[in-house]
């Protein structure tokens, strides 16, 4: 590395942006504060997306370097270079900031991109009609090109090869894209180095292989790939492989040598200096990670475990970049595709074949349709070979690892060790070049030395690494029990809560939203994914409102699926089996193959540290008002307890105190987010929280919560926490004491 300062120097930008705060770098909501949206925006169209349906404006009269990304209810005919102007009936819209662990984090993933604002309009007029026409003819090329793809190809093979040729995932199906992320093979629906790489190293050797020189072979070949990036939008991994196969080509035009981990810096340093937010990319970190283990662990494994044939060359290739990437798939995905290296081994070489054809299939089409399809059915055949091995592997045993998001500690420890084992190599490496140069000098003949060492010395050597190796991971995988854990997620006007006990059962309590679209896939999921949920023992639904039941059924839809989360016993009140939402759930559940029950007054769940103990409904009684009948839990950990009520209103609560059960609780939740007709004095009283947590949405029309709640509370001592005011929040327990913790650690504004 002392000899490569150009990765030092990479290295040390990358690490010093990671440490930074990441507000560093945001551009400011160019949005008037105070003073609600203007009446007209303009600007330059810069970018057109896929379909059409939506622009990107630079110029605008809103921000003069950011981006703002325009979506139309119908296909519009612009051109890049156009100036256009929309006035009337459009709203615009800053991307979300995280409010739950796990959320995908909007925000900083647009201004990557420069992208400040979405707008939404239904129309706009061209105010000039300059057009770009460089940019303009690539954007109608790919057009033209997935065109031929959808007539080509049938619909369940359209959206892959869009997503490979043309880095075009707009008709890429979730159930497909899911098939390739859960079984490890998501990289080949990105255009990323592999994809460059046999388009621009195949082009350039068949160019030297006709007998050009280097510079009339490389010239046309960085054209062609730079232009290909163009092409397909030039990702964060296309922008890193085109630069590195330019500096390669180049390196060969001039008679130097190319030094792999030389052109990865410089590849990082363009890239980070024209976006420091690229270094908090997954995309980013993935792309060059994988890199730096083919150029820096490979050799010391190949070393390391000598092996001469391909295939097992392969293998320790494909390991390589495990080890270097692990902790970033772990942390950007908290989940691990166990049989992701021997499935590889089997799709990779494949995949010349399929993008050769598949070019070849979509340039054929101009002139003989008839054998374009040919190829095109060749095509699909691979495709269909590797959704077959995807499916397949998902249905293997332990196919998805749920591991869960890994603290910091433990990714710089795993680093710290990685680096020490490579630090060790590479000495070991250089005392052996040292010692071979030495016999050589003395006439010995090379190898002597190695000779001398005894066997079992060097099967020891290999066991301890692979030894430390091993437990390196089982470091990152490893989740330690962290007593009682409760969490209130933020899912806009709705409820959903999870809790954890010290015995590691683990439940979800209600888990909807009327304010959220796929509140269960964007917003639930994914924090269960964090904490390293992979099946749930336990969902209670307190009742059939909407707000409460939408994402548990995203959830029951996707645990059909395998590698999907999994729930093991779905429970719900007799009053909302006999509802038509509630039969729809209970056949969903079966056919996910989650148990059923019904859950009422004196039911209890229990585990060696925990019980859950059900207060109310009463079975057999009928009740008009489904919120009347919400399931009613208290929760005891010890001395600890927490008294959940779903939207139970003053009536059921006050059935409740009739029966003289123990109220008293810690930690309250509050009924009906906050609502007037929850919360009475007299429950409040019993309960004496010392906590109340509130679920509600931004600007709802309820006006949840109510001023008299909140003043209820307040008077009976209890603090106040709300979801639309902190993001989520947890609470976690030793049994004794507890502590409450806001994922937005600042008051939303």
């Amino acid at each position: 590395m002392r000899k490569r300062p150009l990765c030092l120097t990479a290295l040390f930008l990358t690490l010093l942006l990671l440490i930074l705060p990441a507000d560093l770098w945001m551009q400011a909501s160019p949005l008037p504060e105070g003073r609600g949206s203007p009446e007209v925006l303009t600007g330059e169209i810069c970018g057109i997306e896929p379909g059409g349906k939506a622009v990107s404006l630079k110029n605008t009269n809103l921000s003069d370097t950011g981006i703002i990304l325009v979506y139309f209810d119908a296909e519009p005919l612009f051109s890049i270079g156009n100036t256009i102007r929309i006035e009337n009936n459009f709203e615009l819209k800053e991307p979300e900031k995280p409010a739950n662990p796990g959320q995908f984090d909007a925000r900083l993933y647009y201004q990557t991109k420069r992208i400040l604002l979405f707008c939404y309009a239904e129309e706009a007029e061209v105010i000039d009609g300059s057009v770009q026409a460089v940019p303009q003819f690539f954007y109608r090329l790919r057009e033209e090109l997935s065109r031929r793809c959808r007539a080509l190809f049938a619909e369940q093979y359209r959206g892959v090869i869009g997503a490979m040729l043309l880095g075009d995932k707009s008709e890429l199906s979730n159930e497909t894209k899911e098939i390739y992320q859960k079984s490890g093979m998501s990289h080949l629906l990105a255009i990323s180095g592999l994809h460059v790489s046999i388009f621009g190293m195949t082009l350039y050797r068949l160019f030297r292989k006709a007998g050009l020189p280097f510079w009339a072979a490389g010239v046309p070949s960085m054209l062609l790939v730079l232009s290909y990036g163009v092409l397909t939008g030039m990702s964060t991994s296309t922008a890193r492989a085109v630069i590195m196969f330019l500096l390669s080509v180049t390196a060969d035009i001039f008679g130097k040598s190319y030094d792999m981990l030389t052109a990865l810096a410089c590849a990082a340093l363009f890239l980070l200096v024209e976006q420091p937010l690229y270094a908090r990319s997954a995309s980013f970190l993935l792309s060059f990670g994988a890199v730096l283990g083919i150029g820096l662990v490979y050799p010391a494994l190949q070393e390391l475990f000598p092996v001469h044939r391909k295939r097992f060359q392969a293998v320790l290739l494909s390991l390589s970049v495990q080890l270097m990437t692990l902790p970033m798939v772990e942390s950007f995905y908290c989940e691990i595709p166990l049989y992701s290296v021997p499935l590889n081994l089997v799709v990779i070489p494949l995949m010349t074949a399929l993008m050769f054809s598949g070019i070849l299939a979509v340039g054929v089409s101009f002139l003989f349709p008839g054998a374009a399809r040919l190829l095109a059915l060749f095509c699909s055949a691979i495709m269909e070979v590797y959704e077959r091995l995807g499916s397949f592997s998902l249905r293997l045993p332990g196919s998805v690892i749920h591991c869960g998001k890994p603290e910091n500690w433990k990714l710089l420890l795993y680093y710290l060790c990685l680096g020490i084992f490579l630090l060790w190599r590479f000495r070991v490496r250089e005392k052996r070049k040292r010692s071979i140069a030495e016999q050589y000098a003395a006439g010995e003949e090379e190898g002597e030395e190695e000779e001398k060492r005894p066997e079992t010395h060097i099967r020891r050597k290999r066991l301890g690494s692979a030894a430390v190796l091993i437990l390196m991971n089982m470091l990152l995988l490893a989740r330690f029990s962290n007593g009682f854990q409760f969490t209130m997620l933020d899912v806009g006007q709705g409820d959903c809560l999870f809790l954890r006990t010290a015995s590691g059962t683990q439940i979800l309590v209600d888990g909807g939203s009327t304010s959220v679209s796929k509140a269960g896939t964007y917003r639930i999921l994914p924090f269960l994914k964090t904490e390293g949920v992979g099946r749930l023992d336990y969902v209670i639904l307190t009742h059939m409102d909407e707000d409460h039941i939408s994402g548990v059924r995203e959830l029951l839809e996707q645990s059909r699926r395998p590698g999907n989360l999994k729930i093991d016993t779905l429970l719900l009140s007799e009053p909302s089996l006999k509802e038509e939402k509630g039969q729809e759930l209970a056949n969903l559940a079966r056919a996910a193959g989650t148990k059923i029950r019904i859950i009422s007054r004196g039911m209890t769940l229990e585990d060696r540290s925990a019980k859950l103990h059900c207060l109310y409904p009463v079975q057999g009684e009928e009740y008009t008002d489904t919120n009347g009948a919400s399931v009613t839990l208290y929760v005891t950990y010890d001395e600890f307890s927490m008294l959940l009520t779903g939207d139970l209103g003053k009536e059921g609560e006050a059935e409740i105190l009739k029966t003289g059960t123990t109220v008293d609780c810690d930690v309250l939740k509050a009924g009906h987010h906050g609502s007037d007709t929850s919360s009475s004095e007299a429950w409040l009283t019993a309960a004496s929280p010392a906590l109340a947590l509130i679920s509600c949405g931004e600007d709802n029309s309820y006006g949840h919560p109510h001023a008299g709640t909140l003043e209820r509370l307040r008077a009976a001592g209890s603090g106040i926490l709300v979801t639309m005011d902190w993001g989520a929040l947890t609470v976690r327990s030793d049994g004794k004491n507890f502590r409450a913790e806001a994922f937005c650690p600042e008051e939303k504004e």
